[in-house]
């Protein structure tokens, strides 16, 4: 189909306004073959109508998501720049895996943004894999997020064909994949169960959100995915991205994308054949927060800060939710200066886990009603990998608050994630059914951000891949 030059001016202007992505005269036959491909399901639809149409959709409507999708290139392969894997396997996860081991703090947190079918997080995988002969006892996080819910779900399926595997050195084929069929392999199904799959749009989602599990990275992979946003969601998104590493996090781009100015002040560091980015202490743009006591005080890690004269027993991190904290009969009480939510939350979004989930136990303790309490502390063991404790905290949030629509979307992420994919679809459910008459720009309590259309069609998107 022939677009004229009018129409394409047009249509440049409202996909980079509303979408993000830019498309210079350079561009013009991949914005004519995504447009295309677009209409290919209404071909007697003229393309000004359809940009028409297109401008009274709210930016949550599945059409624009399928526009979307047919305007960037998803393929990909496994260990895709082997230069960039060799760099992760040979000094950045060696590196990463000593530090934990000596702080013993058995965590690791990895993101792959833009993944498209799946080979670059299971890469990841696999690199952890041969990385830890010891990996049962560690919490692994390695979220992989997409706009497309197509790509997600032949993600999920782990089938791959022989050409996706071209890079792949035989010994890891022959070791983590099955033959099925004459050109079709399987990855290892202990591989895959390492990795989330979840729908997420850079552009337009709100994070790092600990509801989405996109704070506190470790690593951050997202390459070739910058390179088709507009300059201004290029600053947006890595803005964004940057606020996602934890202290001494790692940010990975393609090669065509690196540029010390674009991604200051994350540190570049020159290994061979590539450039990744480090989030320092200094680059770290929020301080670690205390409104509630003195300018002068320090809380020592295991102090508690609910009370600034620290004449009380600080509560035992590993006592019941039910019990309040012990105090010293012989001390007359003073009065308490309740810890808010917001601290422990940027807390927990600079990677600080063991001391926010500490004080947010200690103020449902002294709070049992107080279903943000405990939606919070669903967020902070999820990020540290005990979903047992998890879905308990969201268990009590539901009961305190049966329409929190936050509460039912993480608990149906959890349930799936965990293989429980039935009672995982009846808490998606619940979210679209407690959606279905919100504002659609109205932003959700407890959800970091999102709007209730967002959420909505993220809560659809889980659903059609769970079918």
């Amino acid at each position: 189909m022939k677009i004229s030059d009018e129409v394409q001016v047009q249509a440049r202007a409202l996909i980079a306004d509303r979408l993000g992505l830019a498309f210079e005269e350079s561009r013009q036959a991949d914005l004519e073959r995504g447009l295309t491909q677009a209409l290919g399901h209404s071909p007697d639809v003229l393309p000004e109508k359809y940009l028409a149409w297109l401008r009274t959709l709210p930016d949550e409507s599945p059409e624009w998501r399928r526009l979307a999708i047919s305007l960037t290139v998803g393929e990909t392969y496994f260990f895709r720049d082997r230069l960039c894997f060799d760099a992760l396997e040979q000094q950045i996860l060696p590196a990463l895996i000593a530090d934990r081991r000596s702080a013993g703090i058995l965590r690791l947190r990895f993101w792959s943004a833009g993944c498209a079918i799946g080979p670059e997080p299971y890469s990841l995988a696999i690199l952890l894999d041969q990385l830890l002969p010891d990996r049962p006892a560690w919490a692994l996080t390695i979220l992989a997020t997409d706009i497309n819910p197509v790509a997600l779900d032949l993600a999920h399926r782990g089938l791959y064909s022989e050409w996706a595997l071209r890079e792949t050195p035989r010994w890891v084929v022959d070791h983590y994949f099955h033959r099925r069929g004459k050109d079709t392999f399987e990855l290892d199904p202990a591989i895959q169960r390492m990795v989330t799959f979840v729908p997420l749009n850079l552009a337009k989602d709100s994070f790092p959100a600990l509801m989405t599990n996109t704070n506190a990275m470790d690593l951050l992979v997202c390459r070739n995915v910058l390179m088709y946003f507009t300059k201004d969601m290029q600053q947006a998104v890595i803005a964004r991205l940057r606020e996602s590493l934890a202290t001494g996090g790692w940010l990975i781009v393609a090669p065509a994308e690196a540029s010390t100015e674009l991604f200051r002040p994350l540190i570049p560091v020159n290994l061979p054949g590539v450039i990744f980015y480090r989030k320092s202490q200094d680059s770290s743009s929020t301080p670690l927060p205390y409104p509630y006591l003195e300018p002068e005080t320090v809380v020592p890690e295991f102090q508690n800060p609910l009370y600034s004269t620290g004449e009380f027993d600080t509560p035992d991190p590993c006592q019941s939710l039910n019990t309040p904290p012990i105090i010293k009969e012989q001390i007359p009480r003073q009065p308490e200066r309740v810890i808010s939510l917001q601290p422990i939350r940027i807390l927990a979004d600079q990677g600080h886990l063991e001391q926010a989930r500490r004080l947010c136990e200690t103020l449902v303790a002294q709070d049992r009603l107080n279903p943000d309490a405990f939606l919070l502390l669903a967020a902070i063991c999820q990020e540290q990998g005990e979903f047992p404790a998890a879905l308990e905290a969201l268990r009590r949030t539901i009961f305190l608050a049966p329409s929190s629509v936050a509460a039912h979307f993480m608990r149906g992420c959890l349930l799936v994630r965990q293989g429980d994919r039935k009672q995982g679809r009846l808490s998606l459910e619940a979210v679209v059914n407690l959606l279905r008459s919100a504002v659609p720009d109205e932003a959700v309590p407890g959800s970091d951000g999102l709007t209730a259309g967002r959420l909505l069609e993220t809560a659809r998107a889980y659903l059609e891949m769970q079918r």
